[in-house]
């Protein structure tokens, strides 16, 4: 039997996250194959790897995690399922010059907000750090490794043709950040179902 791999390491460098493949798979790969194509020097995302973080902590020890574990669990169970859709590309600082690519996630409802709020002031009580500037849903999808004439008027190009319809969004997880030469990989640690009726 494997071991929990909660319990494999003194230390984990984790986030919570709404992992985005499973339900937009055909749509992030649709926008991804074209920007692989035509825009070389920009490290893209693979589409299993794209998700919208809730909160990143960093290296954290094992037993803290554990409650971070059962923390997340409570929060999951005060909510139902949300219903999310991808927007605008976007870029950090700006997507005239940007360093990170990004795609906006959707959800007018504003429960989106309410979840990554209720995740926010439960691990402030736990002492861990929390963000300072507003939440801004998205998901990273490229980060660019040189600079590149006219990115911003190439991107808004490919992103003209991107349709992504609403979708049911019903857990989010804890990831692991597994950090390689190549770049980052994430697993998946614990699953958080929203368990609430609606």
């Amino acid at each position: 039997m494997a071991e929990d791999p909660l319990k494999q390491a003194a230390t984990r460098r984790g986030f919570l996250a709404i992992p985005l493949h499973d339900i937009f798979h055909q749509e992030i790969e649709s926008l991804l194959r074209p920007l692989r194509y035509e825009i070389s020097g920009v490290r893209w995302a693979e589409s299993r790897q794209v998700h919208l973080t809730l909160h990143f902590f960093g290296s954290v020890p094992i037993k803290e995690i554990e409650t971070i574990h059962l923390s997340s669990k409570k929060i999951a169970s005060l909510f139902s399922p949300l219903k999310l859709s991808l927007g605008r590309i976007g870029g950090f600082p700006s997507l005239e010059r940007p360093d990170i690519i990004w795609i906006g996630v959707e959800e007018p409802a504003g429960r989106l907000l309410s979840l990554q709020k209720a995740i926010q002031g439960e691990v402030r009580t736990l002492g861990f750090r929390t963000e300072a500037r507003p939440f801004q849903p998205h998901a990273t999808i490229g980060r660019v490794k040189r600079k590149i004439k006219d990115l911003g008027p190439r991107l808004a190009k490919v992103a003209s043709e991107f349709l992504a319809p609403e979708k049911t969004v019903d857990h989010f997880v804890l990831y692991q950040s597994h950090c390689l030469p190549e770049g980052a990989r994430y697993e998946i640690l614990k699953t958080y179902p929203f368990s609430k009726k609606a």
